[in-house]
C-alpha cells in the first residue's frame, strides 16, 4: 500500500517539478504556449484588458458561502487563446505561479466560457478603505483574493459532479497556457 501511495507522490511530482523550471516570475503575465511548451504569445493584465472584450461574472465560486456572489471581470478564456492561435488542442494545461497544474479540455472552455478575471466589483469595505477611490466599479484581484488572474467560471452552469470533482479549473494565478498535444 505504500508503495503504491509512493509511486503516485512520485508520479505526480515530476510533471510538477518540470513545470516548475519554466514557471515565468511575473504573475501579471500570461504565457500561452504550443505543445511543445514554446511561448508563441504573452500577455500582461493590462493587455488582458485592454486587448479582448470584457465579460463580467456575478457568480459564486466553490470556496464562497452559498449567498455570496462575487462580480469578476476579465476575457473570455476562449479569445485569449484564438487570438494567440490555440484552437485546435483538444486540451489546456494550465500552470499557476505556484507550480499547481491543472488540465482543461477545450470541450469544457466552449461550452461553459470561463473567463481569465483580471478584476473585480468593488465592495463598501473597498469603497471605505483605499481600494476604489469614488468612480471606480472594479479594482485588480490581489493574490489573497486569487490574483492576479483568475480562471473563473459561471459556477450556476456548470454540472453539479464539477463540485468537488472539478475544483481544480477554476486555478489562482494561472501563468502558462500550454496546448495539449
Amino acid at each position: 500500500m505504500l508503495r503504491s501511495a509512493l509511486a503516485v507522490i512520485f508520479a505526480m511530482a515530476l510533471p510538477l517539478a518540470s513545470a516548475a523550471e519554466e514557471i515565468p516570475l511575473d504573475p501579471n503575465e500570461l504565457s500561452v504556449q504550443d505543445a511543445s511548451g514554446k511561448n508563441i504569445a504573452v500577455f500582461s493584465v493590462k493587455q488582458l484588458q485592454a486587448e479582448f472584450p470584457q465579460q463580467t461574472y456575478d457568480t459564486r465560486t466553490p470556496w464562497t458561502s452559498d449567498g455570496e456572489k462575487i462580480e469578476y471581470r476579465g476575457p473570455l478564456l476562449i479569445n485569449v487563446l484564438a487570438k494567440a492561435g490555440i484552437t485546435a488542442a483538444q486540451e489546456v494545461k494550465v500552470v499557476a505561479y505556484d507550480n499547481f497544474v491543472s488540465d482543461i479540455r477545450m470541450d469544457e472552455i466552449r461550452s461553459y466560457n470561463p473567463i481569465l478575471a483580471v478584476e473585480r466589483r468593488c465592495n463598501a469595505k473597498d469603497k471605505a478603505g483605499s481600494l476604489c477611490p469614488p468612480g471606480q466599479d472594479f479594482r485588480p484581484i490581489s493574490m489573497v483574493e486569487k490574483g492576479p488572474i483568475f480562471i473563473v467560471w459561471p459556477f450556476d452552469q456548470l454540472p453539479a459532479s464539477y463540485v468537488p470533482g472539478r475544483n481544480s479549473i477554476w486555478v489562482f494565478f494561472p501563468v502558462i497556457l500550454r496546448a495539449a498535444r
